[in-house]
């Protein structure tokens, strides 16, 4: 394993969730995660996909069957903030066992603080630093977030606190 602080982590998922918003050219809110999945860069044809599913075991998963497209598998039934936190979330996991971010040796930096590192890259996925300063620049409040971003309140507070 690659020693890798947490400060680090952090620096790489930003900036990782800022490359995909700057990619799909995101300039304001909110960002459409699902959108990003439908049309990936062609890089990672292979890897974003979403599939609607009924279950009460969890709120979304991402699995690669072997030899197959990986897909995140998202209840269909869920919020529409709480859908598009758990596909900014699962959509780390679909970056870290591409074909490409296994070679960037990914897996050996994020898997072992996995949940940690997809909550966190789901929160500047969805409210990208530039957003967020704009939003606070033009006089927005905590309060607000949850419907200019369209994430669930505790995602809004915990990024605001970021």
């Amino acid at each position: 394993m690659i020693p890798f602080s947490r400060e680090e982590r952090e620096w790489f998922l930003r900036n990782l969730a800022q490359g995909l918003v700057e990619y799909f050219s995101r300039a304001e809110p909110p960002v459409d995660v699902e959108e990003m999945l439908k049309q990936p860069p062609p890089l990672f044809d292979a890897d974003f996909g979403v599939v609607d599913m009924y279950s009460n075991m969890w709120d979304a998963t991402f699995a690669r069957p072997p030899s197959q497209r990986g897909s995140i598998f998202v209840r269909i039934d869920l919020d529409p903030e709480e859908r598009r936190f758990a596909l900014a979330r699962e959509m780390l996991s679909a970056l870290i066992t591409s074909k490409h971010g296994r070679a960037m040796g990914l897996p050996d930096l994020l898997l072992p603080h996995l949940r940690e590192s997809a909550e966190y890259f789901a929160r500047f996925l969805l409210i990208p630093d530039l957003m967020l300063d704009a939003f606070k620049q033009c006089g927005g409040k905590k309060q607000s977030l949850v419907d200019t971003f369209g994430v669930p309140a505790r995602i809004a507070s915990l990024r605001w606190a970021d």
